[in-house]
């Protein structure tokens, strides 16, 4: 101190502080800039020390103090492999031990010796523990898959104490622990779903981002038994409601893919049956509105999304023109930073939606052949489905030639799931023409697949059957067995109105007996006359016009009678009532079928006729060329008139040789 003054640099004590200009110039000067070492034969700074400049070496307090590093005011976990020590879990409180422990799941840390530190003071405490902690520190560990029997006991009976407590929030995180199948008992998940759906009804308090986190947990609860899963679709339909009347903008994108593909595979967006609320198809095309647009800065920071989004798109019939568009050149774009699984989804959902390019298939095949290594089961499966899709080229070096036959070859089909064996089928059956291997690979998963039929769905076999019209096994008995084990457990299922199967799979199980030669199955029609009773049931419940073509083109095989003819006419009025929402291809091959039918003595209603004459002149450019003239024959055969044909419409004869 000089004269009452302070020296600090060049300001004295009581001053006003210098410009914010001057506080980051000096604070750059004294953490960014190094002095650099002297030269060992430099001549000494001979120049005078100015007391009137920055001293930032002589600033004591901007010293790094040494201290042992901490977290939440306790030694942090993170280091604890390495510095041993205690860790003080008996002063822990609620909040910060489920502070605590949710860092040890995200920084995968899962040293025994830790958790069962933290397992003990959690049982401790639990007594005085409420909502939301509670529900944080039961999250927690379930996300670890730390299983403890006590502490399991403990934590349910006192989650059940304080249900009626927990508001919104509260319940988002429980459904998140429920996530884990070793933690979720049936009683206590029923129990929150409804006490989810009494908040629903008769609170309108929650913000949209715990609605669409809730929505993002029910989707990681599939499979679920039949009771629990009519709760969750009851919930979803109110959480639908509820986004509704919000504004979705609030929602990051992130959060808005989740909350389409929760709905999606949930199957809310099924167009089988009509009656039912639009609350979730609605939701789900607001959101898709909302997407576009930012997928570009999204893909970015998030790239995988991308793909979960494309395989959501495909699947729930979400056909935006634009939203693809952008969504497929960002895909292309960020294909070198997807990961295995989501480079499968990709091409899962965009050779779905008839969306994959040359150029998307190019960088996919690129990237899974990089993370060859790192594919489950899952993804293979998904791979299958996808790649095959393209062309044979592309088939062959991605799959049958490539990553995903080798992995699967190294995996071993025995690890395989009977859902994924299912997808790896279905995959299969819709490859092109001329791929090299399809044969040998079906044959493999068909083999590993006929011993687990029992595992299996009713609409898996309802998969498996339509995939047989395609891949035919060798034997007879094989098909009969996979044939009968689907046609008993569908009608069984239909008979009972359970929530799996849907006229979809009826018609698949149709449309998989009618597609096998009278060599291999010489009762096809026997077996489809048996369907006719319970397709009668379903097309009074109004299916979808692509079931009701599905089911009208398989009853060829079937015997003339009067069911059949009850059966086709109310194809044919489900038909003429919604014809226009048939693609072009599809009202082509319904006409070949119709042609056929009326040489069986049915005689197709004018009605329909007429229907589909006038939307094939509507979308006769969305067909290849040289394919309309299919359709004019057709037509023509049934007296309806010829279609007017341009000349890219005309039967194209191959070249002469």
């Amino acid at each position: 101190p000089r004269g009452g003054t302070l020296v600090v640099g060049s300001r004295p004590r009581g001053t006003a502080a210098g410009t914010a200009a001057e506080v980051v110039h000096a604070a750059f000067e004294a953490d960014v800039v190094k002095a650099a070492p002297p030269h060992p034969h430099a001549t000494p700074d001979a120049r005078p020390f100015d007391l009137s400049r920055e001293q930032p070496q002589k600033q004591w307090w901007r010293e790094r103090p040494v201290a042992p590093a901490t977290f939440f005011g306790f030694p942090d976990v993170t280091k604890h492999g390495l510095r041993g020590g205690s860790l003080y879990v008996e002063q822990m409180d609620s909040v910060t031990l489920a502070v605590l422990a949710d860092k040890c799941v995200k920084e995968k840390i899962v040293d025994p010796e830790i958790w069962e530190k933290f397992c003990w003071r959690a049982q401790q405490i639990s007594p005085r523990m409420h909502e939301p902690d509670l529900c944080y520190v039961f999250r927690a560990f379930a996300r670890a898959d730390w299983v403890d029997q006590n502490f399991l006991t403990t934590y349910l009976g006192r989650l059940n104490r304080r249900l009626h407590a927990m508001h919104l929030p509260d319940v988002a995180v429980l459904l998140e622990a429920f996530a884990n199948p070793r933690f979720r008992q049936s009683d206590y998940l029923q129990k929150t779903l409804v006490h989810l759906a009494l908040l629903l009804q008769h609170r309108d308090d929650a913000k949209a981002s715990d609605l669409a986190r809730c929505c993002a947990a029910l989707r990681a609860l599939r499979p679920l038994p039949r009771a629990l899963s009519g709760e969750v679709l009851e919930a979803l339909e109110l959480l639908a409601e509820a986004l509704l009347l919000r504004d979705l903008s609030d929602l990051g994108l992130s959060r808005a893919i989740l909350v389409i593909d929760s709905y999606v595979a949930w199957g809310l967006l099924n167009h089988e049956k009509e009656g039912k609320s639009n609350a979730s198809a609605d939701l789900c095309w607001a959101l898709v509105r909302d997407l576009k647009g930012g997928l570009r800065a999204h893909g970015r920071e998030r790239p995988n999304d991308l793909a979960t989004l494309a395989l959501a798109l495909s699947a729930g019939g979400l056909d935006h023109e634009d939203l693809w568009s952008e969504l497929v050149m960002n895909l292309e774009f960020e294909a070198h930073r997807l990961s295995g699984s989501a480079v499968c989804m990709a091409a899962l959902g965009a050779a779905k939606a008839g969306r994959c390019s040359g150029k998307l298939y190019e960088v996919l095949v690129r990237r899974l052949a990089e993370e060859q290594g790192k594919l489950t089961p899952l993804d293979c499966s998904r791979a299958v489905g996808g790649f095959l899709r393209g062309p044979a080229a592309v088939a062959e070096a991605a799959v049958t030639r490539g990553p995903v036959a080798e992995r699967m070859l190294e995996l071993g089909l025995a690890k395989f799931s009977p859902e994924e064996l299912v997808g790896g089928l279905d995959g299969m059956a819709r490859a092109r023409g001329g791929v090299w291997g399809v044969e040998a690979l079906a044959g493999g998963l068909l083999e590993a697949l006929h011993p687990r039929l029992a595992e299996l769905s009713p609409a898996q076999l309802a998969v498996v059957a339509k995939s047989l019209g395609y891949l035919r096994p060798e034997t007879r008995e094989v098909l009969c067995s996979i044939l009968d084990s689907a046609q008993a457990a569908i009608v069984a299922a239909l008979a009972e109105e359970l929530l799996g199967p849907s006229p979809r799979h009826l018609a698949m199980l149709c449309q998989g007996i009618a597609a096998q030669p009278r060599e291999l199955l010489p009762n096809a029609g026997e077996r489809l006359q048996a369907l006719l009773p319970p397709l009668a049931e379903l097309l009074a419940a109004k299916p979808s016009p692509v079931t009701a073509s599905t089911v009208l083109a398989s009853l060829l095989r079937c015997p003339a009678s009067a069911e059949r003819t009850a059966v086709l006419d109310a194809c044919a009025q489900r038909l003429a009532a919604r014809a226009h929402e048939l693609t072009a291809s599809s009202l082509v091959s319904l006409c070949s079928a119709l042609a056929r039918l009326a040489n069986t003595g049915w005689t197709p209603p004018e009605l329909l006729l007429r229907q589909v004459s006038e939307m094939l002149d509507m979308k006769r450019y969305d067909l290849n060329p040289g394919v309309l003239w299919r359709a004019s024959e057709a037509l023509a055969a049934l007296g309806a008139g010829p279609l007017r044909l341009e000349e890219r419409d005309q039967r194209r004869t191959p070249p002469a040789e």
